[in-house]
């Protein structure tokens, strides 16, 4: 079990900045509303009570009634994995970085070249990130172009869960079964729905629009998943600027207003169905008025909204680790760095983008995975922080080495090195000559020596024999 690492050092708002933002989402789920775009929805929130407009399709709700049924929802959601090393509590101040993106474009690993992304990509990226420690789930990453509709949910997910048995999440387009064939497919992977309902080895990403709109497909989608016992996050991504205000608190209360309803369709629908407080914040370019995901902005907004989800103590989905850079430079780093750590030090749970995206999320590169791994590792050492104890303040042995010694031959030093000191895999840390002589690698030649190391040597853990049979006998469109 991963209870993942403590975190909540980073606060941008105060408790009075928290109460406002509450309160004037509140006035804009009363006041405003929300337009639900699906009949079979508009009944369910009118027979629970809520304020409904048939007519122009919105959903109205007040203060009171909201807390009411957030209060329902679960503050702590198990989303497991394969392996019982690879579940994840994720509840308050507890942080796990994944991947994410539904990029439409990879750079292949053999030639570097840009090119549309495929089904291949997704199994081979799986693999890789299964081997990744500081990467926690796997968030499927891209889109394969080369399938039809009809057969995308259920391969990705297929091809996602055959390579690794970290915990699977993803969007979902519905072929003509809408969600039912990838939660069947699930429930015969984990041994029937009941053991689904109590182990979920995936989850499920149902997207809102915004401003405050949800679309009727969706809506569908989200009822099945609801009643299999799924975990949903339901995320909404306002551009400030464009379809948000452009000022962060304005962003603020019209995403939190958004995230919390997506919280309460699933309430209205089975209460204490696990579904996750659910952002991803973006800011617009102002020159070209395009949206940015690698804007600082972004970082701080997804800090902050990890404030609001413990406010109503919900499981946080967030955003991080996405880079306008197009190649590995500085621009790439930075903005990765600075976009995954102020959530992760603001104690925001789940952490999706967090790897491998560049390109303002329209691609991946198998070398940004091994890369940002790295990245995730250094904020991970961040977010341990120091440990004061007797044992590591270590008086008595300063006392012993005395005036001039040294701590080399120290058991201490061996038996706390590794855990006080963060190690980087690919970082170029010797000196000048020794770089010089080695060839002059930098992190990107180390990046790629250490993927193809991944590549040539591990082996996910496999399916259960037998399996792939019976589910080639379900899905005559399962690329096994």
């Amino acid at each position: 079990m991963n209870y993942g690492r403590y975190s909540s050092c980073y606060r941008p708002l105060s408790t009075n900045d928290i109460e406002a933002i509450h309160k004037a989402s509140m006035l804009i789920l009363g006041k405003t509303g929300f337009i639900v775009d699906n009949r079979r929805a508009l009944e369910l929130f009118a027979g629970h009570g809520a304020g409904v407009d048939f007519e122009k399709k919105i959903v109205r709700v007040e203060e009171e009634w909201a807390m009411k049924y957030l209060k329902k929802a679960p503050a702590r959601i198990i989303l497991y994995g394969r392996e019982e090393k690879h579940n994840l509590v994720v509840e308050a101040d507890r942080t796990f970085f994944g991947t994410g993106g539904t990029a439409l474009n990879i750079y292949d690993r053999q030639t570097g070249q840009r090119r549309p992304s495929l089904l291949s990509d997704l199994a081979e990226i799986a693999a890789l990130i299964d081997a990744l420690d500081h990467i926690h789930w796997y968030c499927l990453p891209v889109y394969p172009t080369e399938l039809e509709k009809e057969d995308v949910d259920i391969n990705r997910y297929y091809s996602a869960i055959k390579n690794t048995s970290k915990h699977i999440m993803g969007g979902i387009y519905g072929g003509h079964h809408g969600a039912r064939d990838l939660i069947r497919l699930a429930q015969t992977i984990a041994g029937g729905a009941e053991e689904l309902k109590k182990r979920p080895l995936i989850s499920v990403i149902c997207c809102t629009i915004s401003p405050l709109k949800l679309e009727s497909r969706y809506v569908d989608f989200i009822f099945d998943l609801v009643e299999a016992g799924i975990p949903i996050a339901t995320p909404c991504a306002p551009i400030a600027g464009a379809t948000s205000p452009v000022t962060l608190a304005g962003t603020l209360a019209q995403i939190n207003a958004e995230a919390i309803f997506g919280i309460l369709l699933s309430q209205v629908i089975r209460e204490g169905a696990p579904a996750m407080y659910s952002v991803v914040p973006t800011t617009a370019n102002m020159k070209t008025m395009e949206f940015l995901f690698g804007a600082v902005e972004n970082g701080i907004m997804n800090a902050a909204c990890a404030q609001m989800a413990a406010y109503y103590k919900l499981p946080l989905y967030s955003t991080g680790g996405v880079t306008e850079s197009k190649v590995f430079d500085v621009q790439n780093g930075y903005e990765k760095c600075l976009n995954n750590l102020l959530p992760g030090a603001a104690g925001a749970q789940l952490i999706h983008n967090a790897a491998g995206q560049i390109d303002s999320s329209m691609a991946v590169a198998y070398e940004q995975y091994v890369l940002d791994n790295e990245i995730l590792g250094a904020i991970d050492r961040v977010l341990q922080g120091i440990e004061v104890t007797p044992e590591t303040l270590a008086a008595g042995m300063i006392d012993e080495v005395g005036p001039g010694g040294h701590f080399l031959a120290q058991e201490h030093t061996l038996k706390h090195m590794h855990r006080e000191l963060y190690m980087p895999p690919t970082a170029v840390r010797r000196n000048y000559s020794a770089w010089d002589k080695g060839g002059r690698k930098n992190m990107i030649d180390y990046a790629r020596e250490e993927m193809e190391r991944v590549f040539s040597g591990h082996r996910p853990l496999p399916l259960p024999e037998g399996l792939e049979e019976e589910l080639k006998s379900q899905f005559p469109n399962l690329i096994v």
